[in-house]
């Protein structure tokens, strides 16, 4: 393969603002080193973190984006890949942080992936089966694995009688639908700018929140400029028992709370890749009842698993139209750069919830 190139989705010197727009470049296919796996990505996701880091909003370093996804395996040497074969990767090596596929290594929005011997060896290279690259499971399968962690995180601590869902893009939908499907008859609230949400700045939010049933399941799943004033918000306006799954990333460091401070950024990295068992969550006594804590990083090959499958038997969940958008790398490369024009997540008229990018040489759009 060393003189082999393929085409990706490269990002572009950041302009003042910090953006980084995208185009599509020749780049040169990478050598395998022993033990090394190179996929040929066939649908990949656009991912909330990934506006982040297109904004300016994170300082991840590779060129390459795209840590959602399924792709066939090119070559794996003895890897016991075979070649052809459909697989998926988890982004999140829970042993080894220099492996965070589409933040530090080059991701999935190219037509060649190469995933290191490492990576391949902690088994982060699922076979998904036939069917998995379609764009409504490839795109969907890595967040809603991520909403079905934070379940059972919460479901290992206690039954809730109501749920927030604070964030209306993909993962507060992908997660609202998980619990209504675990939990049938569950109270819910959902905070966004969507036509069918609750406005954060809405004045009668607080009273909403204050007459939910409790225990009460909260989602934190906004970009992570809102994730403080998410939390705040429920903490000082739930009453009762609150179970607050801190889904959205947010700057280290402590966030007041009604009873005192908490590093809920360190709090996240509790549980990662579906590890410990039980999983860790931080009790605090608040006036209006105990608040419980968690988050994660990273899910395990087990919720990938699962996700597909339950993608591939359901469809698209609850048919709610989450997957607004499907491109291919040209038309990637205008819904991202029409997107960061703009400061909106919108393309084509139509609001950005989950996009799919479509691989391939000879890609027809």
């Amino acid at each position: 393969m060393s003189g082999a190139v393929h085409r990706a989705l490269v990002r572009l010197p950041a302009d003042a603002r910090g953006r980084t727009r995208v185009e599509v470049t020749e780049v040169r296919t990478p050598r395998l080193e022993p033990g090394d796996a190179l996929l040929a990505p066939v649908t990949a996701g656009v991912c909330g973190t990934d506006w982040q880091i297109l904004r300016g909003l994170r300082d991840d370093p590779t060129p390459v984006l795209g840590h959602e996804g399924v792709a066939r395996v090119v070559e794996s040497g003895d890897t016991g890949l075979p070649a052809g074969s459909l697989v998926t990767v988890n982004p999140t090596h829970p042993g080894d942080p220099s492996f965070l596929l589409g933040h530090n290594l080059p991701g999935l929005w190219a037509e060649r992936t190469r995933i290191p011997a490492t990576a391949v060896r902690a088994g982060l290279v699922l076979p998904v089966p036939e069917g998995a690259d379609r764009p409504g499971v490839a795109a969907l399968a890595e967040p809603l694995a991520s909403a079905l962690y934070g379940l059972e995180i919460a479901l290992a601590v206690t039954r809730p009688a109501a749920m927030v869902v604070w964030g209306d893009g993909i993962v507060g939908r992908l997660a609202r639908d998980a619990w209504q499907r675990e939990l049938p008859g569950l109270a819910t609230l959902l905070v966004g700018h969507g036509a069918d949400a609750v406005h954060p700045r809405d004045a009668g939010l607080p009273e909403l929140l204050a007459a939910l049933p409790a225990p009460v399941g909260v989602v934190i799943a906004t970009p992570r400029t809102a994730t403080r004033e998410a939390l705040t918000a429920v903490d000082r306006h739930v009453r009762g028992t609150l179970l607050v799954d801190v889904h959205a990333g947010l700057p280290p460091g402590p966030v007041p709370l009604s009873s005192g401070e908490a590093d809920v950024a360190a709090l996240r990295a509790g549980n990662c890749g579906g590890e410990p068992r039980p999983p860790r969550v931080h009790h605090v006594d608040r006036p209006a009842g105990p608040l419980l804590l968690y988050g994660h990083r990273g899910v395990s090959g087990g919720h990938l698993r699962t996700a597909v499958d339950l993608l591939l038997q359901q469809g698209e969940p609850s048919g709610k139209g989450v997957l607004t958008h499907e491109v291919d790398l040209t038309g990637a490369t205008d819904l991202v750069n029409s997107v960061l024009e703009s400061d909106r997540r919108a393309a084509g008229g139509r609001r950005v919830l989950k996009a799919a990018i479509r691989m391939g040489r000879g890609d027809d759009g």
